[in-house]
């Protein structure tokens, strides 16, 4: 059996391996967040498919809800199972050590047991998704925050313990790259998620700039929205520049997986710039060579800091 390919390997053949490496991407799915997939061992790649399963299924239960009270109610019932799940996943006593119920929930059993995830990321999550059941706006920035950091910077602190590093660093990191990446999928989808009625930039924020949820709501691109996607963007661009700065105390390495989606998502932030923030017209997105210019200077930047 031939050797395990490392990921410094691939950075000397990413010329000639080029198009079989976006074959196999493909093949896998197109979306970001599984292109880290090349770069895992196969038990870290099954470990990450069951932490997005979880984050798809958690989220579905919500987004996709039958209209009204009813709806709400049943999402409730759901979720409040899933904790129940997470409790099992965990041998919580007051579960009176019943195993987990779902073929997710035991995978996920078996999974902690390799990489030891934080328990807080599961029940973050499911505490996340809830709060699109109790409000469509959000006040300040303080509020989203806490929001991005449940559906966004809960799922990286699972990763990480995925990729091989939980030190503080680590999570630190984790924590500031989930909010930048959130952050760029809100700025990015104002449009879809408008056509849900739901306004995810802060309404302080829409005050500052004499707009109201409803000019969202009506697609209205004007300067005063240029000039809040701009505050906005900074404010992930705040993100992105502290998680970086943490980088160099955590294991560069492990965290490859991380800097490639990261690097990814602030390109598709300069992307929302270059465009002058119209982000009504077309959802920003890179093309396939531009994410394996990415992944490949990733790759170079861990191998050049040895880190």
């Amino acid at each position: 059996m031939a050797a395990a390919m490392g990921p410094f390997d691939l950075v000397s053949q990413l010329p000639r391996r080029g198009a079989a490496l976006w074959s196999r991407l493909t093949k896998r799915s197109s979306s970001n967040f599984k292109f880290a997939f090349l770069f895992l061992g196969a038990d870290q790649r099954d470990a990450l498919q069951q932490v997005y399963e979880f984050c798809r299924v958690v989220d579905d239960i919500v987004d996709e809800r039958p209209p009204g009270p009813e709806g709400d109610a049943k999402a409730r019932r759901e979720l409040a199972e899933w904790t129940l799940e997470i409790a099992r996943v965990y041998g919580d006593p007051y579960t009176d050590e019943d195993p987990p119920h779902t073929e997710l929930g035991r995978g996920l059993a078996a999974t902690n047991a390799l990489f030891n995830y934080p328990r807080e990321g599961f029940d973050e999550i499911i505490a996340g998704v809830a709060m699109d059941l109790e409000q469509s706006v959000y006040a300040d920035m303080e509020e989203l925050r806490l929001y991005c950091y449940r559906v966004a910077s809960c799922v990286g602190l699972l990763c990480i313990a995925i990729f091989g590093d939980q030190s503080q660093a680590a999570r630190d990191y984790a924590i500031h790259l989930g909010l930048a990446l959130q952050y760029t999928n809100i700025l990015r989808d104002v449009a879809e998620d408008a056509q849900r009625g739901r306004v995810y930039l802060p309404q302080d924020l829409l005050t500052r700039h004499g707009m109201t949820s409803q000019d969202i709501l009506d697609y209205r691109y004007d300067g005063r929205f240029v000039a809040l996607a701009s505050d906005f963007a900074a404010a992930a661009e705040r993100e992105y520049q502290a998680a970086w700065r943490l980088l160099p105390q955590a294991k560069g390495q492990a965290l490859l997986p991380a800097e490639i989606m990261g690097r990814t998502y602030y390109e598709i932030l300069q992307e929302i710039r270059a465009r002058n923030f119209n982000v009504f017209t077309r959802r920003a997105a890179l093309r396939r060579r531009d994410k394996l210019r990415v992944a490949a200077m990733a790759l170079a930047r861990a191998k050049l800091t040895g880190s």
